[in-house]
């Protein structure tokens, strides 16, 4: 790649796109190599612009060789692990050198989308749907996840009050991390995949929703359901997983959970200050020893 920086105007231009994008990139459409831009400084770096990304494989559907051959701006989003990036390929044709310049936005927290129902076109309707899926489910256990316990929680806390009680549960798999280190990582998200499956089956798909928290444990949010209803979910969820048995090469292994529940009868409280009270009632069940709920 020629030396970039002797291009003023592209320097003015790349100026501008950093106070929006969190990476700026000139990229070379032949090698690949990307010349990343911050503070005015451009930061020669020998590395291919596909390797940030999990795989380290290159693009199947590259934008950049897209926006060079037609000679317009190409839009992506990428889904690299839990993040979600707005990718921009902009082509430059600089004293007859070909550029793409490449401006990357992270919008995990930020991007919103709106199913447009009364859209004719049911391809981008699915799209929309699609992307919502994307965002707010886990991929081991497809329940939500913490995306969307931030963004709803607060919805389910503004609504509640004595007549509307609000339950929320913690749940996690007892002994899950000698479980992992003895059969392997792979038992362990067969066991989570198989308590995704339980929590799912076991509440109202119209009003009751269950998340994975993070690792083993899992938040499940009961709307309009007293301490006493929502402890009958929790045991039924309870006495379901010790039913199973998950067999790994022959291996039979005994799953239980403990639980978690507290219920909020008004809308004072702040999310992470339920989650914590119901974290702290999952202590309590743990220290009562295991496979129990506690509220």
């Amino acid at each position: 790649m020629k030396e970039i920086t002797k291009y003023e105007s592209l320097r003015q231009q790349v100026k501008a796109y950093e106070r929006i994008f969190d990476t700026v990139r000139v990229v070379d459409p032949v090698t690949k190599k990307a010349t990343i831009y911050k503070d005015d400084k451009d930061i020669s770096e020998n590395i291919t612009c596909y390797s940030r990304w999990l795989d380290g494989n290159e693009c199947k559907d590259c934008i950049i060789i897209k926006a060079l051959n037609h000679k317009k701006t190409f839009v992506k989003i990428q889904n690299n692990a839990d993040k979600m990036f707005l990718m921009f390929a902009v082509p430059l044709e600089l004293n007859g050198d070909i550029f793409a310049l490449e401006l990357i936005k992270d919008i995990t927290d930020i991007l919103v989308f709106e199913t447009v129902y009364q859209c004719e076109s049911h391809e981008l309707r699915n799209i929309v749907q699609d992307l919502n899926t994307l965002i707010m489910k886990d991929t081991l256990t497809s329940l939500y996840n913490r995306r969307y316990i931030d963004r709803i929680l607060p919805e389910e806390i503004a609504r509640c009050d004595d007549k509307n009680p609000l339950s929320i549960a913690m749940i996690d798999v007892d002994h899950f991390k000698s479980i992992n280190d003895t059969y392997g990582h792979n038992a362990g998200d067969i066991i989570i995949k198989k308590l995704g499956q339980i929590l799912s089956n076991s509440i109202r798909n119209d009003t009751d929703w269950a998340a994975r928290y993070g690792g083993d444990e899992f938040l499940i949010c009961l709307p309009n359901t007293d301490n006493k209803k929502a402890y009958k979910v929790l045991e039924r969820i309870r006495k379901n997983v010790e039913k199973i048995n998950i067999k790994i090469e022959n291996i039979k292994i005994k799953v239980t959970v403990s639980g978690g529940l507290y219920t909020l009868n008004n809308n004072i409280l702040a999310p992470v200050d339920l989650i914590k009270y119901a974290d702290d009632k999952l202590y309590n069940a743990k220290e009562q020893g295991r496979n129990r709920i506690a509220s």
